[in-house]
């Protein structure tokens, strides 16, 4: 049985519009994904300058007055002016009485599309930087 030309043809055109749908959405997927580790990228680096901005301003406070609280609280300033909420708790500014080095521990969850929406992927979404300073002699 002879097939007619135009019956073959129409039969692949479906073919080829089913590929490219699978082909919309792959980049559609991948598209999105790039996105999101765009924002998570953005985020780390945002948060690691915030927080050697407040590691350096604890740094130079305690070396001036030896006042570890005080110290704590110039870094607090300098989280809130970069437009970032310190954590509750007094774990994230220490200071090494010894040495002077200030450690500003700072966590974040960055903005998603995909990954922070999937429970198993939710974990690529926080940000959690440590930066460590020094007074300047």
């Amino acid at each position: 049985m002879i097939r007619h030309p135009s019956r073959s043809l129409h039969d692949q055109a479906g073919l080829i519009g089913k590929v490219a749908i699978v082909w919309i959405v792959i980049l559609l997927v991948v598209g999105l994904l790039v996105l999101d580790t765009i924002s998570i990228v953005l985020t780390t680096f945002r948060l690691s300058s915030t927080a050697q901005g407040a590691a350096s301003a604890a740094a130079t406070s305690y070396h001036n007055a030896h006042d570890v609280d005080q110290a704590c609280q110039e870094a607090g300033v300098q989280v809130l002016t970069d437009n970032v909420s310190p954590p509750n708790n007094d774990t994230w500014c220490k200071i090494d009485e010894t040495s002077g080095e200030a450690t500003i521990t700072l966590k974040t969850t960055a903005s998603s599309l995909v990954l922070g929406r999937l429970s198993f992927t939710r974990d690529f979404t926080k940000v959690d930087v440590k930066e460590e300073a020094t007074a300047p002699l």
